[in-house]
């Protein structure tokens, strides 16, 4: 394939599943030639990676304690479930 086999707008329908590492390996290689060759999209590539770092780094919110009370009835209830 050549380095643009994969057109921009189709990189960027798929680049969100290429950064979060969801793809086949055929259609990551395809999307790495396009980026190699085309700079636009490899910044754009760059960008989302780094938003989804930060926000891999942001502490999680804390649970209402009163949806984890409601919570704790409900899996009470489940047959599998365990509350602690």
């Amino acid at each position: 394939m050549t380095p643009m086999a994969t057109p921009c707008r189709e990189l960027f329908a798929r680049l969100s599943e290429y950064v979060d590492g969801e793809l086949s390996q055929e259609i990551c290689q395809d999307i790495q030639r396009h980026l190699a060759a085309c700079d636009p999209c490899a910044a754009v590539a760059n960008t989302l990676r780094a938003t989804a770092e930060l926000c891999r780094r942001l502490p999680a919110p804390s649970l209402p304690s009163e949806l984890a009370d409601e919570l704790r009835v409900l899996l009470a209830r489940h047959p599998s479930g365990t509350a602690s």
